[in-house]
């Protein structure tokens, strides 16, 4: 919630919920992000944030949209990481 929030942050999604998920999930009216223990080279966790940029602020039609696109590729990214 601190990075859907952050006013200063690329990761901004509005109106942020999270959802029951098997990883740490928000999901907004305009984007989501997902979180999960994930050890590579660069850390140990990847976050995936994802954006839609052009929807109208008092358009909220896409939420289930985003959180269906986000339950699919999620899990097949981290597969694709390595990680488990």
């Amino acid at each position: 919630m601190y990075l859907a929030k952050d006013t200063g942050s690329v990761s901004r999604v509005r109106e942020p919920r999270g959802i029951d998920s098997a990883y740490k999930t928000i999901v907004g009216t305009d984007g989501a992000i997902s979180i999960a223990k994930c050890k590579t080279k660069g850390g140990n966790y990847f976050t995936l944030t994802f954006q839609v940029p052009r929807i109208n602020l008092m358009d909220h039609t896409h939420r289930k949209d985003i959180e269906k696109f986000m339950r699919a590729y999620f899990p097949a990214t981290l597969k694709t990481l390595g990680c488990k």
